[in-house]
């Protein structure tokens, strides 16, 4: 009898595991520009504390370019909504976040609203760079190499989604203006009307509390 427990026992927990395995994370992509002021808002009042809060239910996919074009696919370099500090600044977080693959999204969020509140990149300030961990020659070396082709990347995610404003979000890939207005007001409560676990199941206890 005690051996059928023990194998029962064992048969939940895996079967648990195997939920948890499979569950899929919400990929939140967020478009924005180094020295956007609506961008440097939200990254700190809106995306900072949801990454905090649900950093175990979402991936993060950071997009630094906005409203940038490239010139001759990048030969002639960008031209950025807010001058040429802005390009320089985008390219800075795009190869720090780009040696930062292996880091958590917190960490990541953590260098992203550094440079967005000082906007140590847009003036060659590695000060956000250092105190995420990284070398500011690792960057330097970035951007002279691979720069232009990780900032070609970036537009070339964010033109699949054309942006009206800047910052916008989506949720696995999809743009809908419901989200992206929502997520404006609140990101934290967007996300929960996806996830329905962990942090979020309070908020929908209170929904359902409110709507009763």
């Amino acid at each position: 009898m005690l051996r059928l427990i023990q194998i029962v026992f064992l048969f939940i927990f895996a079967w648990n595991q195997v939920g948890v395995a499979a569950r899929q994370k919400v990929l939140v992509t967020v478009y924005y520009e180094s020295k956007c002021p609506d961008s440097r808002y939200f990254v700190r009042d809106q995306l900072q504390p949801a990454v905090n809060l649900l950093h175990k239910y979402i991936r993060l996919k950071l997009v630094p370019f906005g409203k940038a074009h490239s010139i001759d696919r990048g030969r002639n370099g960008f031209k950025c909504q807010h001058g040429p500090s802005e390009c320089a600044g985008n390219m800075v977080q795009s190869c720090a976040l780009d040696l930062m693959q292996e880091r958590n999204d917190v960490e990541k969020v953590s260098y992203v609203n550094c440079e967005m509140q000082t906007e140590a990149g847009t003036r060659n300030d590695m000060r956000c760079v250092v105190e995420a961990g990284l070398r500011p020659s690792d960057v330097q070396d970035c951007i002279r190499s691979r720069g232009r082709s990780l900032q070609l990347e970036a537009e070339y995610l964010t033109n699949q989604i054309r942006p009206r404003f800047i910052p916008t979000t989506t949720l696995n890939g999809v743009f809908k203006q419901i989200d992206q207005d929502s997520s404006l007001r609140d990101l934290t409560a967007t996300l929960c009307t996806v996830i329905r676990e962990g942090p979020c199941a309070h908020y929908h206890s209170m929904l359902r509390y409110i709507l009763l």
